[in-house]
């Protein structure tokens, strides 16, 4: 996974022969008569005042998988994903909530798969589509997420997460950190790994 972009850094030659560049200017001001001066003067602030303010520094930067279930768009902080796979045989658990699609063989490892439309409330769902598997984990793999397909990773200033609207009522609020602008759901998933109906016992195993 890529790592988020780091802050560039500043050239500090440039910086120097700008710093020179303006003392020379100043110099040059000193000698001008107090009409042409003050004209300048007032020609720079002009243009200082054009200049947009620098970005607010310090805000907490998330790295984001994203990836889209039906037609939402996703994401989960990296730090949360372990690895995507496609599944080959998905084995049905009768008796069990509409959110678990089943259970697969990872490995070895028994994995449930869960379907975020059911588990969060959406209208729409695509239970029966298994193109990719996210699998959610810290120091093991937990469980796997259903989705379409994996977009991409990137960052995301955690001011620009939104509380959710009022449209979005119907989904488990408990799962989301928020929304943003452009609908990009971004999901907690600490809280997603906290919920024990999602969690598969590890001594159980599957046949290949």
């Amino acid at each position: 996974m890529k790592p988020a972009p780091r802050s560039p850094i500043a050239d500090w030659q440039a910086i120097h022969a700008q710093l020179a560049k303006a003392n020379l200017a100043s110099e040059a001001e000193m000698r001008l008569s107090p009409e042409r001066a003050r004209a300048v003067m007032d020609q720079r602030a002009r243009e200082l005042a054009r200049v947009p303010a620098a970005p607010v520094s310090g805000a907490k930067l998330l790295e984001l998988v994203t990836f889209r279930r039906s037609s939402e768009r996703f994401g989960l902080e990296s730090r949360f994903v372990r690895e995507v796979f496609q599944v080959r045989e998905v084995t049905p658990v009768p008796g069990t909530p509409d959110f678990l699609i089943g259970i697969a063989n990872l490995r070895g490892q028994v994995l449930a798969l869960i379907d975020l439309g059911n588990l969060l409330g959406l209208a729409e769902s695509s239970s029966g589509n298994l193109s990719r598997v996210v699998v959610l984990g810290e120091e093991r793999a937990e469980f796997g997420v259903a989705v379409d397909a994996v977009d991409e990773v990137i960052p995301l200033r955690m001011d620009d997460v939104l509380v959710p609207q009022a449209s979005l009522a119907g989904i488990g609020r408990g799962y989301l950190c928020g929304v943003t602008k452009d609908a990009l759901i971004v999901l907690d998933g600490a809280v997603l790994l906290q919920d024990p109906r999602l969690v598969i016992d590890q001594d159980e195993q599957v046949n290949p």
